[in-house]
């Protein structure tokens, strides 16, 4: 049985590919900060910014896969330091316990390392990132780089945005969607306050997302960067269009300036030609499945939290996702952390 460890398992994600690799017959081990247990996978306490933490854990695991999806996209207390102290040097630590044990690994970068372009990125393009969080991204896709060239096995992932059931509000897709069931259910006035609505990203879902992680550890070559994308761009505009249409409610929309930052970026679409050519690699959800699951999830969420007690009948299913983790928010009775 091949034992994997996968970084940051607490996060969005880290479930989504737990349960993904679970289902192959993998061991599967998570570390979280604060260790706390799991029903998808073994958990382990480990702050990989502390470098010796992190070569004993590695050390006592042993495994033969390691996902490194550990890292951060905030400053911790404000500190722009803690964004190299875990994105860059946090890298640099699982690459070494990686060396040392001899394990194969993923190291989970971002596609703000491309910064602003006006079309569809390749991995040959520029890295320019515009803030810190792309710059210590950059930095430590540099440093897996370096790692692969000493001869680690490591491929460097790239990621494009990805959504699915259970991603925490924090980012634009589910507070769309958040948002709209709300209004939906009555539990907020139809209007909306939102930012650069004419901003393009490209999304993929969760489930195929980690789903590429791991062909790519099983058939990527060892050092080389590759996009994870669908290849087409959205804008936020269309996204909000599309949720309205699955929950059928009128909505005001005022366009805030303070949520236009300077350091957005307008447009960021990738290219997946490398990806597919090195595994085949195709979506299995389509962006509408996608938000009709996340649809799902909410209106269960809302109707789980306002009666707790209540046993979901047939005559409460109103798009009910078959999604585990949409049954699980149901059973727990509690949301699921993002």
């Amino acid at each position: 049985m091949a034992r994997a460890l996968i970084t940051g398992a607490g996060g969005f994600v880290g479930p989504y590919l737990a349960r993904f690799l679970g289902s192959r017959g993998y061991e599967v081990h998570g570390s979280t900060k604060s260790g706390e247990p799991s029903p998808d996978y073994r958990s382990v306490a480990l702050d990989v910014s502390r470098a010796q933490d992190v070569a004993d854990v590695v050390a006592d695991i042993a495994p033969q896969e390691i996902y490194h999806l550990a890292g951060i996209s905030r400053p911790f207390l404000g500190r722009t330091a803690s964004f190299y102290d875990v994105n860059l040097n946090g890298t640099i630590h699982i690459l070494d316990a990686a060396r040392t044990v001899g394990a194969k690994m993923l190291a989970v970068g971002s596609a703000y390392v491309y910064g602003r372009y006006e079309r569809p990125v390749n991995e040959q393009d520029l890295l320019q990132p515009i803030n810190h969080y792309g710059v210590s991204k950059a930095a430590a896709d540099m440093a897996v780089l370096g790692y692969a060239l000493d001869g680690l096995h490591v491929i460097r992932a790239r990621p494009f945005n990805h959504s699915g059931p259970g991603q925490s509000p924090d980012f634009v897709l589910p507070t769309l969607v958040r948002q709209l069931v709300r209004i939906e259910a009555g539990l907020e006035p139809p209007f909306l306050k939102l930012g650069n609505v004419d901003s393009v990203r490209d999304f993929c879902d969760v489930r195929d997302m980690v789903r590429g992680y791991w062909m790519l550890m099983d058939q990527g070559i060892s050092g080389t960067p590759y996009n994870l994308c669908s290849g087409r761009g959205v804008s936020i505009r269309e996204l909000f269009e599309q949720i309205r249409a699955l929950v059928d409610v009128e909505v005001e929309i005022e366009i805030e300036a303070a949520r236009v930052r300077s350091t957005d970026t307008p447009y960021m679409v990738g290219d997946n030609r490398r990806l597919y050519a090195a595994t085949q690699w195709t979506l299995e959800y389509s962006l509408e499945q996608t938000l009709r699951d996340m649809v799902a999830f909410e209106r269960q969420r809302i109707e789980a939290e306002s009666d707790a007690h209540r046993p979901l009948t047939d005559n409460n299913e109103k798009g009910k996702c078959s999604h585990v983790r949409c049954n699980e928010s149901l059973q727990n009775r509690t949301r699921l952390r993002g």
